[in-house]
C-alpha cells in the first residue's frame, strides 16, 4: 500500500486545483483519474466542446448579421456536428497539456483507475486492462471531486441515434433539421439557442413557468424573449410524457395531450453524480438520490477527513466555482489560512447572446425590504455590438439607494460572461455608481454601457428624491 497525505479523486477543475493547492502547501499528494485523458467533464466532454460549437454557430450568426455585401454563409448539408467544433481538439489538447504540466510541476503523483473506498482511509484503485490488479492507496485526506454525468430519466430510450443527452448530442452526424429539447435548464437553453443559430428548428420543453427562474426575472424574461425572436419554440409549464421513434423523425408527446415532431431529441434533465463505484458505505458516507454528497462551508463531508467539491456538491455546478472548491477544500484541509468561498460568486451561461450575472437579484432584494435603485443601458444601441453583429440585450446595475454601492449586476448580450466581471470587481471592493459615471471608457467597446447605465440609476435617484450620493461632476 502507498500512502499519501492527500489523495484526490477526479482531475476536473475541482479536483486539479484541489491536489496542487495541498501539494504547494507541502504535502505529499496522489491523484486518481479513471479516464485516459485529465480535465473531466470540463475539458472533454461539456465545457469546452460545446463552446467550441457555440463558436463557430456564433460566427455563422454574426457573419450573417453584419451585412457585409457579397459574403455568403451557409452550413454544408453534409457537415457533421464535430467538425463544426472547429479548434475544439486543438483547445482540448492544450487543456491536458497544461493540466498535465501544472500536476508535474506541483509534484503530484497520478494514477490511471478506477477508485472505491476500502474504509474511510483506504481506496481501491482498479488499474484499467489489469486483469483485476489493484493499487491500494492510503490517505489521510482525502477529497472527492469525480464530477458528474448527464441524467438518463427511465421513461426515455437514449440511444445516440435519435434521442441524445447533453454529452453524445456533440456526436451527431449531422446537423438536424429540427431538434427538441426536454428541460429547460442551463444546458438546455444554451443548446436551443446554439442550434437555433445554425439554422435548426427547436422547440423547447420546460416544465417551469420561466426559463432559469433562479436568474434576475428580468433577465429570464428578456432570454425567452429573444429565444422567441430567434424562432425557438418554447413549450413552458410541460413535460414530454413519450418518446415515439419512427424512421425518419420522433413523435413527442407532451403532457397537455399535444405532440410535435423533430428529427432528434436532445433530453437536457439534469445531471447526476459519479459516486455508484466509490463504495461510500465503507468510508461512512451517503449520497443524496441525485449523486450528490453533502458538505459544510469548508467542503468538509459528514467524515470529516474526507471532503468533496465540483459538480459532486451540487449547485451551481460551474467550472470557474468548482475550481475555488477545491481550493478552499485543501486549504482547510492543509491548513492554510484562506476565506471561504462566500464572495459573490458570477454566474456566465453561454446562450447565444450569453447571460451573466453577480451579486443580488431585484427579487431578492425586494423579499429582503432593501432600497434599492436599477439602472439600465441598451446593447442595441451600442456601437461595438453593433460592429460585431451582436447588437441585443442590455446590462442592469442594482446599487443601495442611500449610498450607491453596487449591489448587483445582470446583463444578456455578447461577451456577457466578461462584461461582469467589471461590476463584480467594482462591488468586491465597495465601489458604487461614481465609478461607473465618471470613470473614462474606451469607445467602441462594450463596456462603455456600465457608464450609461449608471447614469440612469443616477437620474432615478433623482427622480426618487433620495439624497444624492457625491457623484462629482458627473453628467448625462
Amino acid at each position: 500500500m502507498l500512502h499519501y497525505d492527500v489523495v484526490v479523486i477526479g482531475s476536473g477543475p475541482a479536483g486539479e486545483n484541489g491536489a496542487i493547492t495541498a501539494a504547494f502547501a507541502g504535502k505529499k499528494v496522489a491523484l486518481v483519474e479513471k479516464e485516459a485523458y485529465p480535465g473531466g467533464a470540463s475539458a472533454n466532454t461539456g465545457t469546452i466542446p460545446s463552446k467550441a460549437l457555440r463558436e463557430t454557430a456564433l460566427a455563422i450568426q454574426q457573419a450573417r448579421s453584419r451585412d457585409a455585401h457579397g459574403i455568403e454563409v451557409r452550413v454544408s448539408g453534409t457537415v457533421t456536428v464535430p467538425e463544426l467544433m472547429g479548434r475544439r481538439g486543438l483547445v482540448t489538447s492544450r487543456e491536458h497539456s497544461r493540466i498535465r504540466s501544472a500536476l508535474n510541476h506541483a509534484g503530484v503523483e497520478q494514477f490511471r483507475g478506477t477508485a472505491s473506498f476500502a474504509d474511510p482511509h483506504t481506496l481501491k484503485i482498479k488499474i484499467p486492462g489489469g486483469g483485476g490488479i489493484y493499487q491500494d492507496l492510503s490517505g489521510d485526506v482525502i477529497l472527492l471531486a469525480s464530477g458528474t454525468r448527464p441524467v438518463h430519466p427511465p421513461q426515455y430510450n437514449i440511444d445516440n441515434v435519435k434521442v441524445y443527452d447533453s454529452d453524445s448530442i456533440l456526436l451527431l452526424d449531422r446537423v438536424p433539421r429540427s431538434l427538441a429539447i426536454l428541460g429547460g435548464g442551463v444546458a438546455g437553453c444554451e443548446y436551443a439557442s446554439l442550434f437555433a443559430a445554425l439554422g435548426v428548428h427547436v422547440a423547447l420543453i420546460d416544465s417551469k413557468d420561466r426559463l432559469l427562474p433562479w436568474l434576475d426575472a428580468e433577465l429570464s424574461n428578456a432570454m425567452q424573449d429573444l429565444f422567441a425572436m430567434a424562432g425557438i419554440d418554447l413549450h413552458q409549464q410541460l413535460r414530454a410524457q413519450k418518446l415515439e421513434p419512427g424512421d425518419r423523425d420522433v413523435l413527442v408527446t407532451l403532457s397537455e395531450g399535444s405532440r410535435l415532431v423533430a428529427e432528434k431529441v436532445l433530453v437536457a434533465a439534469g445531471r447526476t453524480g459519479n459516486v455508484e463505484l466509490l463504495n461510500l458505505p465503507a468510508a461512512g458516507l451517503q449520497a443524496t438520490e441525485k449523486g450528490l454528497i453533502s458538505v459544510n462551508q469548508h467542503f468538509q463531508t459528514s467524515v470529516p477527513h474526507i471532503y468533496a467539491a465540483g459538480d459532486l456538491v451540487g449547485f451551481p455546478m460551474l467550472a470557474s466555482v468548482s475550481m475555488e472548491q477545491g481550493r478552499v477544500a485543501m486549504s482547510h484541509a492543509c491548513g492554510v489560512a484562506r476565506r471561504e468561498l462566500t464572495g459573490a460568486l458570477p454566474v456566465g451561461i453561454y446562450t447565444i447572446p450569453e447571460v451573466s450575472c453577480v451579486g443580488e437579484t431585484e427579487e431578492a432584494l425586494r423579499a429582503k425590504g432593501r432600497r434599492y435603485v436599477a439602472g439600465r443601458s441598451s446593447l442595441v444601441g451600442n456601437a461595438r455590438a453593433n460592429l460585431i453583429g451582436e447588437a441585443v440585450g442590455f446590462l442592469k446595475l442594482l446599487a443601495d439607494a442611500e449610498d450607491g454601492k453596487i449591489l448587483g449586476v445582470h446583463c444578456i448580450g455578447p461577451h456577457a460572461s466578461e462584461l461582469v466581471h467589471l461590476g463584480q470587481a467594482v462591488m468586491a471592493h465597495g465601489g458604487n455608481l461614481n465609478y461607473f459615471a465618471e470613470g473614462v471608457f474606451n469607445y467602441p467597446t462594450l463596456g462603455e454601457v456600465y457608464k450609461y447605465a449608471a447614469f440612469d440609476a443616477l437620474d432615478r435617484l433623482r427622480e426618487r428624491r433620495i439624497t444624492p450620493i457625491e457623484r462629482g461632476a458627473a453628467s448625462k
